[in-house]
């Protein structure tokens, strides 16, 4: 737990010394001059709006932000940005409320007409534990800018609000395979890649029958409370002497979760955690 502490407020330190030694952004012109020519990956499906999220300040790539549409219930997430990524969604045309989890929570109204594009910006700022952010509208060439010069970030629901992100366990149990596993946490420590700027947990999980896996939880894996609530991945550092259901995968690239890392070689062809689910615990936060 100290450790865990210690890492992120050595983050967070870090972050103002590395923004003041950034390069300003380009002038409205030459950003404009820039995406003449560029044609947004997705246009709105008909009848609908789409909605870009961008999280510029790349030098945040330890750090993520979800994104939820109308209210901060696990089923409403789309998804996430880290540092330097975007993301986007359709939405139905009216009222809405975009927000965005860090520290803290941000939100933002947005009215939406049939065949918009809206641009929102997620901007982070030092908090306490880690990075707070809040959101902004952004114009038409900006937005354009950003998502012609970032890369894309995690969607968990592109099909919308009200579908859950994570499994129910009715649906685990119709559906297990040989990528499923079920056991008791009894280790664990932290696995890093060069520096501090993302961190995962090795987990040792031990079967009713004694055999016993290794699991890689890296920054893109979903941690579930029993109740389906999402908890952040690094919780599973303390989570010793809980029993978990794991959907797993082989791990085949060297990103720790991080698309735009290349530091984590010693992970590939091991276990990683698509999915942990406390099966007799619930968060209190």
């Amino acid at each position: 737990m100290i450790k865990n502490w210690a890492v992120r407020l050595g983050i967070i330190f870090f972050i103002p010394f590395v923004i003041f030694g950034c390069a300003s952004l380009p002038r409205p012109e030459e950003m404009k001059a820039a995406i003449a020519t560029y044609q947004l990956p997705k246009l709105p499906e008909d009848g609908k709006a789409i909605v870009y999220v961008v999280f510029q300040e790349s030098w945040y790539k330890g750090i993520r932000f979800d994104v939820f549409i109308d209210n901060q219930e696990p089923k409403s997430e789309i998804g996430y940005n880290m540092g330097g990524q975007y993301i986007y969604f359709n939405l139905t045309p009216g009222e809405h409320k975009i927000l965005s989890k860090a520290e803290n929570w941000a939100e933002i109204n947005v009215s939406a007409k049939a065949g918009d594009i809206i641009f929102i910006r997620q901007e982070p700022y030092t908090g306490l534990l880690n990075a707070r952010n809040k959101l902004l509208n952004l114009q038409d060439y900006e937005g354009k800018y950003y998502v012609k010069t970032l890369i894309p970030g995690t969607i968990i629901n592109h099909n919308q609000q009200n579908v859950p992100i994570v499994p129910t366990q009715a649906r685990l149990e119709q559906n297990a395979q040989a990528d499923t596993f079920i056991g008791t946490i009894t280790g664990g420590n932290f696995a890093k890649g060069v520096g501090f700027s993302n961190i995962n947990v090795r987990l040792e999980v031990t079967s009713d029958n004694g055999g016993k896996e290794y699991f890689y939880v890296r920054s893109d894996s979903i941690l579930a409370d029993a109740g389906g609530k999402k908890i952040d991945y690094l919780y599973a550092i303390q989570s010793k002497g809980k029993k978990v259901e794991i959907e797993h995968f082989i791990i085949t690239d060297a990103t720790g979760g991080d698309p735009s890392r290349s530091d984590f070689a010693f992970e590939i062809g091991k276990k990683g955690v698509r999915l942990m689910r406390f099966l007799d615990w619930k968060s209190t936060n």
